[in-house]
C-alpha cells in the first residue's frame, strides 16, 4: 500500500529504518517533513515546535524500526505524522528538550493509531534526545570522553584519564542543567542510558544534519566589488602565467593526469539511457522497479546540482535493497561521486561490486584506473600501481579515443 505522500511502498521505509537508517532517514526528511509540519502550522504551531516535533518523531520511528516494533499493519506516513503530534502536545506539557515554558494552546487532535508510544515514552524519548543534544554540544574530544567513560569502569582509568573524565562530566552536567535547575552533581540515570545508546546517537546527528540542511535554505549569492574583481582578474593572470610555466617545463603530476582524463556523465539520467536505450526502465533481466527510478532521479537532481553527498543516500539504498537489477547502476554512479568526492579507495570498492559487466565493463577498467592514478595523487609511491592499472585497461578497451587517452597516461605516468 503507497500512501499519497510516499513514492515508495510501506516495506520500504520500514524495512529501511531498520537495516539502513542513514540514506533512509534523508528520504523521510525529503518525503515528509513538509507535510507534517503544515499540519501542525495548520493547527496554530510554530515553525520551531513543529520542526522539532518531527525530528523526535523520527528519531522514535528509527528507534522502533531497530527493536523491530514499528507497526507493519500501518501505513508509514499517518503514522509518523500522528507520532509528531503527539510529541508536539507532549512537549506543551513537558518540555523535556528547552528551556521555553510549556504553552498553553489546545491540544491538537492525534488518529488513534494502534502501536503509538503513551505519552510516558514519548517524554523519556525527549528526555534521551535532550541529552543526545547537549552531548553534541561539548567539544568531540570530550564527547569521546563521555561516551567511553560510560562504558569504562574506575579500575581501567589512569589518574589522568580520570581528570580528564572529571572535567568534561563536569561541563556535561553543566549543559544537562537547566536555567530554573538546580546544578547536578552526579550523572542522570537517563542520561547514562542515551550516551550508551550509540545507535540511537548516530541517527539522532543524521537528523539533525539533516534539520540544519533544512533551516539553512540556499546560499546567499556573494556581492559583486570591483577591486575584488580586480584582484582576482590579476591573480588569474599570474595562475595562468605559472600554468603555462609549468605545462612545457615539467612532467605532468598524478593529479594532473587525472584532471584531464576524470570526464563523467554530467546526468546520471542520460547515462543509462545511453546503456539501456529509450526502454530505459528495462534491460535483459526484466523490469526495473519503480523504486529504482524514482531514486535515480532523485539521485540525479543532487548530482546535477553538485550535492554529491546528498546523492549517496537514494544511489546506497538502491544498492544495498533488495532488488538486484539495477545494483550496477548505482554501484557505477556511486563510484564516479566517490572520485568527485576524492575518495578512490571507496571509489575502488563501489566499483568492484559492479555485476553487469556487459554494460559496464569497459567503463569499469576506465574509473578503476582513474581511482588508481588518484591514490598516486596522494601517494606518489603508488604511480607504478596506477600505470599497471591504466596497462589494464589499454587491454581491455576498444573504443579509440579511450585507447589514445590510456597511452598518453601512460606516457605521462613515466615521466
Amino acid at each position: 500500500m503507497t500512501h499519497p505522500t510516499g513514492q515508495f511502498p510501506n516495506e520500504t521505509y520500514l524495512n529501511g529504518l531498520r537495516d539502513n537508517p542513514g540514506p533512509t532517514l534523508a528520504v523521510v526528511y525529503d518525503e515528509f517533513r513538509m507535510p507534517v509540519i503544515q499540519a501542525i502550522l495548520d493547527q496554530g504551531g510554530t515553525e520551531e515546535s513543529a520542526a522539532m516535533a518531527f525530528q523526535h518523531a523520527v528519531n522514535d520511528a528509527a528507534s522502533m524500526g531497530r527493536l523491530g516494533t514499528l507497526p507493519e499493519a500501518v501505513t508509514f506516513f499517518p503514522f509518523l505524522k500522528a507520532l509528531s503530534l503527539a510529541h508536539f502536545n507532549a512537549a506543551k506539557i513537558h518540555p523535556a528538550d528547552s528551556n521555553e515554558p510549556a504553552t498553553e494552546a489546545a491540544e491538537i487532535p492525534v488518529e488513534h493509531i494502534p502501536g503509538l508510544p503513551e505519552k510516558e515514552a514519548l517524554d523519556q524519548s525527549r528526555q534521551k534526545q535532550f541529552a543526545w543534544q547537549k552531548l553534541q554540544q561539548l567539544s568531540p574530544a570530550c564527547r569521546k570522553i563521555v561516551m567511553e567513560a560510560a562504558e569504562s569502569t574506575a579500575a581501567d582509568q589512569t589518574e589522568a584519564d580520570a581528570e580528564k573524565q572529571t572535567g568534561c562530566r563536569d561541563a556535561y552536567l553543566s549543559l544537562l542543567a537547566t536555567e530554573d535547575g538546580a546544578p547536578l552533581e552526579e550523572m542522570p540515570s537517563w542520561a547514562a542510558t542515551a550516551i550508551q545508546d550509540r545507535d540511537g546517537f548516530a541517527v539522532w546527528q543524521r537528523t539533525q544534519t539533516l534539520e540544519e540542511e533544512w533551516k539553512a535554505g540556499p546560499p546567499a549569492p556573494p556581492e559583486s566589488n570591483r577591486i575584488w574583481r580586480w584582484a582576482v582578474g590579476i591573480l588569474l593572470l599570474v595562475a595562468v602565467g605559472y600554468g603555462v610555466f609549468q605545462f612545457y617545463f615539467r612532467p605532468k603530476t598524478a593529479a594532473e593526469v587525472f584532471a584531464d582524463n576524470f570526464d563523467p556523465p554530467t546526468s546520471l539520467l542520460a547515462d543509462l539511457e545511453t546503456r539501456y536505450g529509450a526502454e530505459m526502465g528495462n534491460d535483459s533481466s526484466g523490469a526495473q522497479p519503480i523504486e529504482c527510478l524514482m531514486l535515480l532521479r532523485e539521485a540525479d537532481v543532487y548530482y546535477q546540482a553538485n550535492k554529491y553527498e546528498a546523492a549517496l543516500d537514494p544511489l546506497t539504498m538502491i544498492a544495498l535493497g533488495p532488488s538486484s537489477i539495477c545494483q550496477s547502476d548505482a554501484w557505477f554512479f556511486l563510484g564516479i561521486i566517490q572520485l568527485k568526492l576524492e575518495d578512490p579507495v571507496e571509489a575502488i570498492r563501489c566499483l568492484a561490486k559492479i555485476e553487469d559487466l556487459g554494460r559496464y565493463g569497459e567503463d569499469l577498467y576506465w574509473y578503476q584506473a582513474l581511482a588508481f592514478v588518484q591514490l598516486a595523487k596522494e601517494n606518489p609511491m603508488l604511480r607504478d600501481k596506477a600505470r599497471g592499472a591504466v596497462e589494464r585497461t589499454l587491454g581491455n578497451t576498444r573504443d579509440p579515443k579511450r585507447r589514445k587517452q590510456a597511452e598518453q597516461m601512460l606516457r605521462n605516468l613515466s615521466k
